[in-house]
């Protein structure tokens, strides 16, 4: 839960999202109906499971993980096509093939390696919208 908590947070920041991708529609498109939700689902994998989570729960949300890391692949990939000056490809590329280890990780229930992966995973996001996403300006 607490990697889920903290990744909602970091991608909720909508506002600072909406300044960089409003004139990008397409790349905005792949962040708001493919990425933010895909991310959610691979990290709900490596977090602690709800306290009253059934075996078929449980089943429900490792496949939503592992489909999860298969659209951060996708997309990752399709970012790529968005190329822009600066280290764009290297995080789009390291979303990819953090993505593709969460997956294998997902697939093998593996919480533990899921959450580490999960970290890794939001570093590439982070370091991405640190650089690409403006801060929004501070009122005076």
């Amino acid at each position: 839960m607490r990697l889920i908590l903290a990744a909602a947070l970091a991608l909720a920041s909508g506002g600072a999202l909406a300044q960089v991708v409003n004139h990008d529609p397409p790349v905005q498109a792949i962040m708001a109906t493919a990425v933010n939700p895909g991310a959610l689902a691979f990290w709900a994998g490596g977090n602690d499971p709800p306290d009253d989570e059934t075996k078929a729960d449980a089943r429900i949300r490792w496949a939503e993980a592992v489909k999860g890391a298969q659209v951060m692949q996708a997309k990752g990939k399709a970012l790529l096509d968005h190329s822009r000056p600066g280290p764009w490809n290297t995080f789009a590329q390291l979303m990819v093939d953090t993505a593709k280890a969460g997956e294998v990780a997902a697939k093998a229930k593996d919480a533990p390696k899921a959450f580490e992966i999960g970290g890794q995973l939001y570093d590439a996001c982070n370091g991405c919208h640190k650089t690409y996403i403006p801060s929004p300006p501070r009122p005076d």
